[in-house]
């Protein structure tokens, strides 16, 4: 018996019917972004600012020299667009801004000498980046360049520029290695989430595509413990952890259950997961809003390592995310339940007849599934600064991309899938627009699903 199922010639019907959905639903995630691009420019002060697809963020938090805040100082954006706005009672400040390029953020002179600054105005360069725009943060209370200028940093993955900007091969050579790197980290996550989501095919034959919900849920659990309730965010991560294992077993007693004990196929079910993704979209739309809900408040500091610009948080959530990865793997391999979840993922049949609780190990297989969405969705909200109603149906088809490429069935093929899709689409952001990446992505799969349908690590055939 082997340890994983593999992609059966008797599933190849499935296969073609799940690539049409997907080529229809790329229409409708690849286009919008490019048109609302296209339709928002300038910049306008905020009070928060959290960067998405259509906007970057400029902020920072006016202090002095002894760290203490500074209210009621006009602060003036230039650049691309202008705008101007005034710190609040804590220092904070923030604009939001449509376009990229480089913005100069000034405060007057005097100010700044008055307070024991070392400089009155700075230059952040806004890039887009592995998910969306990044947000330049502007500190005036360390020491600045020769020239007079502030410091400027970035927050998750995204590129940062200090002022002057160069534009000599060196930043190219940089903006490649900081691409690379967002795509290693773009791909930890999307494998967090793969891995549950290639489980559940592997036990049941369900392809979900209320998946991406899940990891939804999870960050805006985060949220809610966070900026509702209170919670310090390792309590807020757990909180949304419970809440997303709650969800997968409460779905699989009400919905997947019946519906299995029912005999009815796994492609009215997929069909039941696309209604429950887009009810559950418009009900988080409905409770949170439309806008983005930022987890945590405070800008993490951002360092080198070598030619790549990072934060101390983006070094977590990869380290948790490969470390839970490899704790599935060794349930996987080294329990006993793990392996009963490999033995029915091989031949439910056979493992019914050799004494395995089949429901129970699918039971299993969605709590686990689902607390490993809701953690991605917290490490996800984390990483990108806040998380929105829609933010697991965006990703929905990459990780579609991401399980067939490695091979459906298989939990390592899934990871190393989310890493290569991860790569490809921030490195492809290189030389197409920033708004397509996730076209060469979706490319991916058609090739995979033409050259080899059982992807990388899949067999046509069970061998044992």
């Amino acid at each position: 018996m082997t340890a994983v199922t593999y992609l059966t010639r008797h599933r190849r019907p499935g296969i073609v019917i799940l690539c049409s959905i997907v080529a229809v639903l790329s229409m409708l995630f690849v286009l919008p972004p490019a048109i609302a691009s296209a339709a928002d420019s300038g910049a306008q002060a905020v009070d928060e600012c959290n960067p998405t697809a259509s906007n970057g963020c400029v902020n920072g938090i006016l202090q002095d020299a002894d760290k203490k805040p500074i209210a009621d100082v006009t602060i003036t954006l230039s650049g691309k667009a202008t705008a101007e706005t005034k710190t609040a009672a804590d220092g904070k400040w923030a604009f939001s801004v449509a376009d990229d390029g480089d913005y100069t953020v000034t405060i007057d002179a005097s100010v700044a000498k008055e307070h024991g600054l070392k400089a009155s105005s700075a230059t952040v360069t806004i890039r887009k980046a592995s998910f969306d725009k990044q947000r330049g943060v502007v500190r005036f209370d360390q020491a600045g360049d020769s020239a007079g200028s502030g410091t400027s940093g970035t927050s998750g993955s995204t590129a940062a520029t200090q002022s002057p900007v160069k534009k000599d091969g060196s930043n190219v050579g940089k903006r490649i290695w900081q691409q690379l790197y967002s795509g290693i980290i773009f791909g930890l996550m999307l494998g967090l989430m793969s891995v549950g989501m290639n489980l559940v095919y592997g036990t049941t034959g369900l392809q979900s595509f209320s998946h991406g919900e899940q990891v939804t849920l999870g960050g805006l659990m985060a949220y809610v413990g966070t900026q509702m309730l209170h919670m310090p965010l390792i309590a807020s991560a757990i909180f949304a952890i419970v809440i997303g294992a709650l969800t997968g077993f409460i779905q699989n007693e009400i919905v997947w259950g019946p519906l299995r004990r029912r005999h009815v196929g796994t492609m009215q079910q997929m069909i039941v997961t696309i209604g429950l993704s887009m009810a559950l979209q418009y009900t988080f739309q409905f409770f949170f809003g439309g806008d983005i809900k930022g987890i945590v408040k405070s800008v993490p500091d951002s360092f080198q390592l070598g030619p790549i610009t990072t934060d101390m948080p983006t070094l977590v959530s990869a380290l948790i995310a490969i470390c839970v990865i490899v704790g599935v793997t060794l349930f996987l391999y080294k329990t006993r339940l793990g392996r009963a979840t490999r033995a029915v993922s091989d031949n439910a049949a056979l493992a019914a007849a050799s004494g395995i609780n089949v429901d129970q190990v699918v039971r299993v297989v969605w709590i686990l599934s689902c607390a490993m969405a809701a953690l991605s969705g917290v490490l996800l909200g984390v990483y990108l600064n806040g998380i929105s109603w829609n933010t697991g149906a965006t990703l929905i088809l990459l990780m579609f991309a991401a399980v067939t490429l490695g091979g459906l069935g298989t939990a390592n093929g899934a990871l190393i899938g989310s890493l290569v899709i991860g790569i490809v689409a921030d490195m492809s952001s290189l030389v197409i627009p920033n708004d397509m990446r996730y076209a060469s992505a979706l490319a991916i799969l058609i090739i995979v699903l033409l050259v080899r349908p059982q992807g990388i690590f899949g067999k046509q055939q069970r061998v044992g």
